[in-house]
């Protein structure tokens, strides 16, 4: 479902830090002070989508799809401490 590829470095150019974002069907999300944060939140954010039953849009028009959708996490990589 969610791949480590989600999450992303980017290099503020105001101040210069970098800061690290992840992706969504629902957007970009972010700015995070590390990679862990970042991880951490994207977690968060799987679970919340779970709890809400949002499988962001994917089957928004098919109906009979949307009544049998049953979400549930995946295996995610855990990056190395």
């Amino acid at each position: 479902m969610f791949r480590a590829a989600r999450i992303y470095i980017q290099r503020n150019l105001k101040t210069g830090k970098t800061e690290w974002f992840f992706k969504a069907r629902e957007g970009d999300f972010g700015p995070f002070a590390s990679k862990e944060i970042a991880f951490h939140e994207l977690n968060a954010f799987i679970d919340q989508c779970i709890e809400k039953g949002s499988d962001g849009g994917r089957n928004s028009g098919n109906k009979t799809m949307k009544s049998k959708l049953k979400l549930k996490r995946s295996s995610v990589f855990k990056f190395p401490q």
